[in-house]
């Protein structure tokens, strides 16, 4: 069974409390007009009797005075009679009984058989009647006033008497007793009654309707609202209740404060929803990065593993055709001597290129940051380089040098440099040319196009080249591809170092290259304005 809704429940009490209500007012509005409707027909018959009495007193007192033994009365009280049936044809007036002081009839209308005493009724203010009530012999029953015939003292009526201001004082002779039918007086009243407590039906069913539309009124934002709430409980973040944002009352309040909290719940999802999405993808790159970083880690074991055996084998194989040999010829000692030596020598840069690239990665490499010139660097090569090219019979053609001031680390730089220029001319055949170049530019390079003041090292030679394919993946570590050929060649490191230290510098370094014409090395630095001191100082160091 469905429990009733908040409309049944309180159109319910409303509806109890204004039968209630209207009840309560109905019985206090029947008493109270039953009260001054009694009043108001006590008042009603007194003012009529006592104007008879006034009309006729003279008569009256005549008629009282006289000894009920004398004949003539009988006359007078018969004559009279009319006069009492006159009294009784007013409304509600049922009997009329005229009697002297003594408590006997002198005369009356006709009387209802059995009449007797029922007991007292309430007294009406102001009046000067007795009023008792009666019942007949048929149990009906009846108010009963009894209004006293008053005379003067003087035996003058009693307004001469006032007039002339005669002392005297009032004595009754009789007094008029009136019947009033109480059931006409009931009957009478309950049609009062009736349209009365249609009244206050018709007020309440009113206040019923007026509470239903209010509570309609009232309720309906609610509801609407309820259903909103159940439909953001279910994902329904955009859902807003419309119904009551017009309201200036509390119910109104709540739908716009709802509202806004919906608006702002619905913020919070979406930026959680966005945080979370990020993360996801966070994670979805770090695992992807993971996965590069194992199969890296899979790969440098296995690179270096075999980069470590190469030389070690050829180490360990001429060191035992040494000890093998028990005389053997010095040239043929010399020669295996100078492969072992040359061996451990490309051992020992294998190593320290492990190593420098593992700091630089890690961030636990000293930078010597200072600001130095450029050019200095790329001629300090040029003195370590010309005799490996003139070995080969290369070329080594350097460009006029102007000077260019950068932030950096010298010995980085004179590693990337002398790289750059060492693998032109390793890859160069014999015969060929270098040329180093230095230019200004005015973006970092092609790659993050970085706007700015930058000097520009160009590395030019006439060599193989390399295929478009590999212009990225030889600065990859221990990337060779088609270049590595007999023992003494490089373990692929170089390139990935020259990269890494120009990256730490704010710099770019990228190759243009085709295969049969040869390979231009380009990188770029931030160039700094030297102040009057650091330009002193670096004309004394020169």
């Amino acid at each position: 069974m469905r429990r009733p809704g908040i409309t049944g429940k309180l159109v319910f009490y409303s509806l109890c409390i204004l039968v209630a209500l209207g009840m309560g007012v109905t019985l206090y509005s029947v008493n109270q007009l039953r009260d001054l409707r009694y009043q108001d027909t006590v008042r009603r018959v007194e003012a009529q009797t006592l104007n008879w009495i006034e009309a006729n007193s003279e008569r009256i007192i005549l008629l009282l005075e006289v000894p009920s033994k004398d004949k003539p009365e009988e006359k007078r009280q018969i004559e009279y009679l009319a006069n009492l049936g006159d009294l009784a044809t007013k409304e509600w007036i049922a009997y009329v009984i005229l009697m002297d002081s003594n408590g006997q009839l002198r005369a009356a209308t006709p009387i209802p058989d059995g009449l007797v005493y029922y007991g007292p009724t309430a007294e009406v203010q102001g009046s000067k009647s007795r009023v008792m009530e009666m019942v007949d012999a048929k149990r009906l029953h009846y108010f009963e006033l009894a209004t006293p015939v008053l005379v003067s003292g003087t035996g003058m009526n009693p307004d001469l008497g006032a007039m002339f201001e005669i002392p005297a004082t009032s004595r009754a002779l009789g007094e008029v007793r009136i019947g009033v039918d109480r059931k006409q007086f009931e009957s009478h009243l309950a049609v009062l009654i009736r349209r009365t407590i249609q009244l206050s039906a018709a007020l309440v069913l009113l206040a019923i309707v007026a509470s239903v539309l209010f509570s309609r009124r009232m309720v309906k934002p609610i509801t609407l609202l309820a259903r909103v709430a159940t439909q953001i409980a279910h994902g329904e973040l955009s859902t807003r209740a419309s119904h009551g944002l017009e309201l200036k009352d509390e119910v109104g309040d709540l739908v716009r404060n709802f509202n806004q909290m919906a608006d702002r719940l619905e913020s919070l999802h979406t930026g959680l929803e966005e945080k979370v999405r990020e993360r996801t993808q966070q994670l979805e790159e770090a695992n992807r990065k993971l996965q590069d970083l194992n199969k890296l880690k899979s790969d440098f074991v296995s690179t270096v593993s075999h980069e470590l055996r190469t030389p070690l084998t050829s180490i360990k194989a001429f060191a035992e055709i040494l000890l093998d040999a028990r005389s053997p010829n010095p040239g043929t000692q010399r020669r295996y001597l100078e492969i072992i030596n040359k061996e451990s020598d490309r051992l020992t840069r294998l190593i320290a290129e492990m190593l420098d690239l593992t700091k630089i990665e890690s961030g636990t490499l000293d930078w010597q940051m200072s600001c130095t010139d450029l050019g200095d660097i790329i001629r300090q090569s040029e003195e370590l380089l010309v005799p490996q090219a003139k070995e080969k019979g290369i070329e080594l053609e350097i460009a006029e040098l102007q000077p260019h001031a950068v932030m950096a680390d010298s010995d980085r730089l004179q590693q990337v440099v002398n790289n750059l220029v060492g693998n032109a001319i390793k890859f160069c055949p014999e015969g060929g040319r270098v040329q180093v170049c230095m230019e200004r530019a005015s973006t970092s390079g092609p790659g993050n196009a970085i706007e700015g003041e930058y000097v520009r090292v160009v590395v030019c030679d006439n060599g193989p080249g390399i295929p478009l394919e590999e212009h990225e993946k030889i600065f990859e570590r221990f990337y060779q591809g088609a270049k590595r050929s007999s023992v003494g060649a490089g373990a692929g490191l170089g390139l990935t170092i020259c990269r890494a230290i120009i990256s730490h510098h704010q710099g770019e370094i990228w190759v243009d290259s085709a295969p049969g014409q040869g390979s231009r090395f380009s990188f770029t630095l931030p160039r700094r304005h030297l102040t009057g001191a650091e330009f002193l100082t670096q004309q004394a160091g020169r």
